[in-house]
């Protein structure tokens, strides 16, 4: 190998190091500022969700259970029937007035 290549491959490797440490500080340089912007906003409350209430509970289903066994279990339209209560799934929040 002459010297010519090897001084090629010399300057190759130069060029290239300082292209990358060139591409290193403007990314340090873009985070540097973003990390900033993020600092600044810091101090702000972040909300979060309300809290979901959901119905039926444990203990309403053992109501609506314990009102079938004593109506007989039938499914059937009855008097004594017509006033259970039946539970729905509901995934509303009360806070946000559903």
């Amino acid at each position: 190998m002459n010297a010519r290549k090897s001084i090629a491959v010399i300057a190759a490797m130069l060029i290239t190091a300082a292209g990358m440490a060139g591409i290193a500080n403007y990314s340090n340089a873009a985070a540097d500022a973003s990390r900033a912007a993020i600092n600044a906003t810091a101090t702000t409350v972040i909300t979060t969700l309300p809290a979901i209430e959901v119905t039926p509970s444990n203990v309403q289903l053992r109501e609506l259970h314990k009102q079938r066994t004593e109506n007989g279990g039938s499914a059937s339209p009855s008097s004594a029937s017509a006033g259970m209560v039946m539970p729905y799934y509901s995934f509303a929040s009360s806070e946000a007035g559903a």
